[in-house]
Formats: C-alpha cells, structure tokens, sequence
C-alpha cells in the first residue's frame, strides 16, 4: 500500500506468514525473497503500490531454521571442536547455558512445542554423534549434514511451484484480479528443478538460434517476442501456468 517495508537479514526467518493464495491442502508458507521493489523498473510498474517477491517452503520450515539460527549453527565461524557434541556445547556454554534442552528453548522464545520440533531435529540429524566436515565452519558442516539427510531417497521426487496475483484498478473504476498457477513434479527421468531451469534456458537459445529473436543484446523475458513463444514451448514439454481472472462485483453490479 505504498508504504516501504524492510526486513533486516537477521529477521528473515522470523518474517514468514501462511500461504494461502493456492494449494492450502500443502500447507504453506512464505517469506520475502531479496529486494521486492526492483520489480516494479523491470516489469514497467512503476506506480505499483504494493510490490513483494517471496519464497514457498513448507509450513514449520523458516521458524525451525530461525531457531537453529539463534542458536549459532547458521555461524560462518570456526567449529571449535571435531563433532557436532562438543561444536554445540561449546556453543551452548559461550551463551551461559549447560543443558541443551534449556538452550534450545530460550532461542525458540519459550515456544515449548517449536523447542521440541528442533530438539528432535538434532536426534534425526545425528547432531549427537555425528562429526563436522569442516572445522572451519559451523554453517558449511552444517549444510553438509543436511545434504547427507536431504537426499532423495528411492521413489521421492521434488515439486516446484510459482505463483503470481497481480490486482489491476483501472481509470474507469473497474478492478481486475489475476492469477496463475505451475506446479510440477519431477518424474524418473528429470527433476522438476531441472525441467524448469533446463528447459527454460534451451528455450531461450533454440529461439536465438532460429531466428525467433530477433532483438539483440541483454533482453528480459518481459517482451512479448520472447515470453509467448516460450510459454508456448514449456507448454508443450508439461509446464504450464493456470491462469484465473476475477472482476470486481460491487462495480459490474453499479454498471
């Protein structure tokens, strides 16, 4: 509503509110992804008064993530220490704690059940036994630990999905709604990431290649020579965006 909003790096995680725009049975969540504001120069609305870029995750994941944060296990600093045991004592004593489950707690803010989500986070992660990967940094062992555990395992596929709402008031006094909607899933042959990266960027050079754009130099997929065409070909290859329009009714009835 033309009001500026910052969200300091620090606080990210703590910034996420409930998605529900679309697929509420997934139960998600979103938080701000970068400067939102840019958007309005590159997409040519300038006078936008509302403007926000955010990322999906699963509901439960940027408070987890925000308590291991608290807690110093998101820290590009030395492990100080050869497991992870003795990497999150050490950690714990330097803030004046000496039992884990007290530590946890006070960084989830006395949330009892969130302190219990990320203590059996730890169990699951081998937090216990496991050693670091890197002494020289917490954060780096840390996300080597959860690449070991974030693995696909056999029959597990990913899901990728976008989502635009654009509300459109126009000088006449009519107000437009607009949605669209891609979820897709990876299959046996290709990751969803892949097919929407992959895909995407084959696109982009078939159509240079061949002559279908013609424009050169840096060129956003803002034109409508560049993005149809591609819409058209990711189409084809099972990526598709569902598009809905709703009209304001209080006006339609007026009229």
């Amino acid at each position: 509503d033309g009001e500026v909003v910052q969200i300091n790096g620090s606080d990210l995680l703590a910034s996420s509110e409930p998605f529900l725009h679309a697929w509420q049975s997934l139960n998600l969540e979103v938080l701000p992804n970068r400067d939102s504001l840019v958007y309005g120069q590159k997409y040519g609305i300038p006078s936008a008064k509302t403007i926000f870029r955010g990322t999906l995750r699963y509901q439960g994941f940027s408070s987890l993530l925000h308590v291991f944060k608290n807690m110093g296990i998101l820290d590009n600093r030395e492990t100080d220490a050869a497991t992870w045991h003795d990497t999150v004592e050490n950690i714990q004593t330097q803030r004046g704690f000496h039992d884990l489950r007290s530590f946890i707690l006070v960084c989830a803010g006395n949330d009892k059940d969130l302190a219990s989500r990320v203590y059996n986070c730890m169990l699951w992660l081998g937090l216990k036994i496991a050693p670091v990967s890197d002494p020289s940094s917490v954060v780096n062992s840390f996300c080597d630990l959860l690449e070991q555990h974030l693995q696909f395992e056999d029959g597990e596929r990913d899901m990728v999905c976008m989502h635009h709402d654009i509300k459109a008031h126009f000088d006449d006094g009519s107000v437009e709604s607009h949605s669209c909607s891609m979820q897709l899933f990876g299959d046996d042959s290709m990751t969803a990431m892949c097919k929407t990266v992959g895909y995407t960027a084959a696109i982009g050079a078939k159509q240079i290649l061949e002559g279908g754009i013609a424009k050169k130099g840096l060129l956003l997929p803002t034109r409508k020579d560049v993005y149809a065409p591609s819409l058209e070909l990711l189409a084809k290859e099972g990526i598709i965006f569902e598009e809905q329009v709703h009209y304001d009714e209080e006006y339609h009835q007026a009229v």
